[in-house]
């Protein structure tokens, strides 16, 4: 009896051990932010949509004498609810509304994130509270969701511009203090990389939030999937046929579909089973990726087929970005097998410094590689390539040896660049490509330079002729033309 007990005893103690093993692996373990800087965006601009749709018809919505009155409305609601919309007085609706607004776009784009992530939470549960005869799906599953990022402070840890600009500064900083000659072949070398490493690092914040929402997750579907066995639409398999002729939410015509039955039984079940397994696969590596694809189609089906669903769906869609790897989503747009692209700047230039240093505080991890052009032989970097060529614009070379020049080199630069992939593309269009060339130009004919001393005194360097050239900012495999001698003088090579 006694060896009974002993043993007992034993095996609770390994038991009580494991578990709170389990449970500091589970939320404690640090996981990368990338994941849960998307369903920041995504809450954040869902958020803001939501609140503008309610801003078309704002008195009626929040005002004291309009839908929701807020008299029948502190009626009706039970125990002690907030809302500061309450307090708000009519003739200042509009006023506060915008700036809800605001901060709810401060919150999409990562600025001032641990602040804007509380007042986004705020404003969020305050305009459910206020307007409840509104309230629906999205509403419910929007607010957990900003609530585990706001008490999580994790929110701006990756895809934000708190990061970004940190980093940022951090570039500037370090081109600033060029580094010891004895350390490269040519001479002194200026640095553009922020101390801050290109991809985010894992934090318990980050990871505590993604559990947060997986548990969520998981407990929405199951709760869906089991309430729906109650109802024996669909169990026959006709409870989707039900939503797609309900007129009131559905825009399009479905009708025709009830010609095959056996698909509508199949597309029933099917969300059926996605849903009642989803708790439990979700959680398995290798079934994983199954269930994320299936249950995003389902959400993807369900905003096609009642568009007045598609706030609730993407929702549901971005929630579930809590599951998929953060290395995988950056493998998305920065590939580490891809050669990085070679960009040589003038170091001496503290415009292009600054260029550079917001180059390299955008970038993702290995997709562009910043060359000071005054410390190199740039002949090394690509055997066409010239020092009084490079100094005159900012030349880039891909990993297929392929030269972009000037203007040509930003739209290379930005194109390897999430952050501005959008003004990459409007850059590159028919006559927005042209104006922007002409403007570089001027920009780096008049660029200032370092002062460049000697052991007798310093002086002014000239800065590089400012005469158009014909191949200034276009892309070019080879360069044919041969700088004056004028031009060699004025501009020595490193």
């Amino acid at each position: 009896m006694r060896r009974l007990l002993i043993e007992i005893g034993d095996y609770v103690v390994r038991l009580s051990r494991a578990i709170r093993r389990g449970w500091d692996t589970f939320f404690f373990t640090p996981a990368d932010p990338t994941s849960l800087g998307l369903i920041r965006i995504a809450t954040g601009f869902l958020g803001f949509w939501s609140l503008f749709v309610l801003g078309l018809d704002l008195p009626d919505y929040l005002g004291s004498s309009g839908w929701a009155e807020p008299g029948a409305i502190r009626a009706a609601q039970q125990g002690w609810q907030w809302s500061f919309w309450f307090l708000v007085p009519d003739g200042a609706l509009r006023a506060v509304w915008i700036g809800c607004l605001i901060v709810l776009a401060m919150f999409s784009v990562g600025l001032f994130s641990r602040a804007t992530a509380v007042l986004s939470w705020v404003i969020v549960v305050s305009t459910i509270r206020r307007v409840p005869i509104a309230l629906y799906g999205f509403d419910q599953v929007l607010s957990p969701v900003t609530l585990y990022l706001a008490a999580t402070s994790a929110a701006g840890q990756a895809l934000s511009l708190d990061r970004f600009l940190r980093r940022w500064r951090q570039a500037r900083s370090s081109a600033a203090r060029p580094m010891p000659a004895s350390t490269t072949p040519e001479g002194a070398s200026r640095r553009v990389l922020p101390r801050e490493p290109a991809v985010p690092l894992p934090t318990v914040g980050a990871n505590l939030a993604l559990r947060l929402i997986q548990l969520h997750l998981v407990v929405i579907y199951a709760s869906a999937g089991l309430g729906k066995l109650q109802g024996p639409s669909w169990w026959n398999g006709m409870a989707l046929w039900g939503t797609m002729t309900a007129g009131e939410f559905v825009v399009m015509d479905f009708t025709p579909m009830a010609r095959w039955p056996m698909l509508i039984n199949f597309l029933t079940h099917t969300s059926l089973a996605l849903e009642l397994l989803y708790p439990v696969l979700v959680w398995v590596s290798i079934a994983r990726p199954l269930m994320l694809v299936g249950i995003i189609g389902l959400h993807a089906g369900i905003g096609l087929m009642s568009p007045g669903l598609a706030e609730f769906s993407a929702m549901m869609i971005a929630a579930n970005l809590s599951f998929v790897s953060g290395k995988w989503l950056r493998g998305l747009v920065s590939d580490p097998d891809r050669p990085p692209l070679k960009v040589l700047f003038d170091g001496a230039c503290p415009r292009c410094r600054a260029t550079m240093a917001m180059v390299m505080a955008a970038e993702p991890g290995g997709a562009v590689e910043p060359i000071d052009l005054t410390a190199v032989d740039v002949r090394a970097i690509h055997p066409s390539l010239t020092a009084e060529d490079c100094l005159r614009s900012m030349h880039a070379v891909n990993g297929r040896g392929r030269i972009s020049a000037g203007f040509d080199a930003v739209l290379a630069i930005g194109a390897r660049l999430p952050l501005f992939w959008i003004p990459a593309t409007v850059g590159s269009l028919p006559g927005v490509a042209s104006a922007g060339r002409s403007v570089y130009n001027r920009i780096a004919a008049s660029r200032p330079r370092d002062v460049p001393c000697t052991d007798q005194a310093c002086g002014i360097h000239p800065a590089p002729r400012s005469e158009p050239l014909s191949r200034r900012g276009r892309s070019t495999n080879h360069h044919q033309a041969e700088p004056s001698p004028a031009d060699a003088r004025e501009v020595p090579r490193p």
